[in-house]
């Protein structure tokens, strides 16, 4: 009895275990079949095919074992009959799932530096591509905005526990809060009402920027919960599970057939390797540093020269990150040649992260191998 007790907690924990692993080979196998020959298709099929024989031979095993941390996990049970099959079909499950994560974790990373006309070209990227009226593109570009996230974690009660708003204050003190006379949005005005006076992220600024180790103590609080919430946003809206929150269903157009996940992300290299590793494609948008200073001071009119040359010295620059990316978009003309540049640019995305040359779906490949094998056990 202890023995079949002892049993089936090594199967619970290598079927829990599985669930990561299918994501890690979903993700790996999506990122590694990107060619764009005309052989492609073909190509990254049969590389999709042997990933879903060698998965579903492992995970089908009567013995799996697992090496973790210089521990082995090993699992192997003697059942016969239903439960046999109920153990390895529970398997097949859960490593499907995360095979279907892990092939949807494939998220564009946009970046730039300050300035530099990324949020603009984020803006486009949610449009659709019209022409006459009408809207020749089968693919639905979602923005999931990092800004966005990293504003909001600054207030006391927009995400509960991922709040940072006591912890920036314990940290920079209270000189960091606006004060009344300033311009307050509905948001901050639910705050004050709350006797939380909303952070002043320009105060915030101006003590990071001047101080880099303060700077970093700042990234070190806030980089967690904006990575966290970020990447189940990109989780969610690429299983399009959005569509059901908060009880509101909401139909995709039927002209849009495929979804790309598009992340708007300002510090993207800053964020180390594994932000890197995160984004499979990486679209910089860049400018020359002469005009990114002056768009800075255009648009920050209350900031003075010396201060407009330290947020952009605060950031990695901008031919640096352009020299990383996959994709760069040229900044330095007029807003019609900047549109025409987004339009090509993603084309050119679709067709890397979700076009037909692809090949077919891991997930399907995957549930074909193991019902086979399940009849041939």
């Amino acid at each position: 009895m202890i023995n079949n007790s002892l049993a089936l907690m090594k199967e619970l924990t290598i079927v829990i275990l599985l669930l990561p692993l299918g994501a890690i080979i979903g993700a790996a196998t999506e990122r590694f079949c990107r060619l764009q020959d005309s052989h492609a298709r073909l190509h990254n099929s049969a590389v999709k095919v042997a990933v879903a024989y060698v998965s579903a031979f492992f995970i089908l095993r009567k013995s799996i074992s697992f090496d973790i941390f210089g521990s082995t996990m090993q699992s192997h049970h003697e059942y016969s009959g239903p439960l046999h099959a109920a153990i390895l079909t529970i398997r097949l499950v859960v490593f499907l799932s995360g095979v279907i994560v892990g092939t949807v974790l494939q998220p564009v990373g946009l970046t730039g530096g300050i300035a530099t006309g990324k949020s603009t070209v984020s803006k486009l990227f949610s449009e659709s591509d019209t022409v006459n009226g009408c809207d020749p593109g089968d693919t639905e570009f979602v923005i999931i905005d990092v800004d966005g996230i990293a504003h909001d974690i600054l207030l006391p009660d927009k995400f509960g526990a991922d709040s940072v708003y006591h912890r920036l204050i314990d940290e920079f003190g209270e000189g960091i809060l606006r004060t009344e006379g300033k311009e307050i949005t509905q948001a901050s005005e639910e705050s004050r009402i709350k006797r939380n006076p909303p952070i002043d992220r320009r105060k915030l600024g101006d003590i990071v920027f001047r101080d880099s180790q303060k700077r970093r103590k700042l990234n070190s609080i806030t980089h967690p919960k904006i990575i966290k919430i970020m990447i189940h946003q990109i989780i969610m809206e690429g299983l399009n599970f959005t569509c059901f929150s908060r009880g509101k269903y909401k139909q995709q157009s039927p002209k849009k057939k495929r979804r790309v996940v598009c992340v708007d992300i300002p510090l993207l290299f800053e964020g180390g390797i594994p932000m890197r590793f995160l984004f499979g494609t990486v679209v910089v948008v860049a400018c020359s540093p002469k005009l990114q200073l002056q768009r800075l001071q255009k648009r920050n009119t209350d900031l003075s020269l010396e201060q407009c040359k330290q947020r952009i010295a605060s950031q990695i620059p901008i031919e640096e990150k352009a020299r990383r990316a996959n994709v760069v978009i040229q900044n330095n003309s007029d807003f019609d040649q900047l549109k025409s540049e987004v339009r090509k640019v993603k084309s050119e995305i679709a067709n890397i992260v979700v076009g037909k040359q692809r090949g077919i779906e891991l997930s399907w490949l995957v549930v074909g191998m193991g019902i086979l094998m399940l009849f041939v056990k």
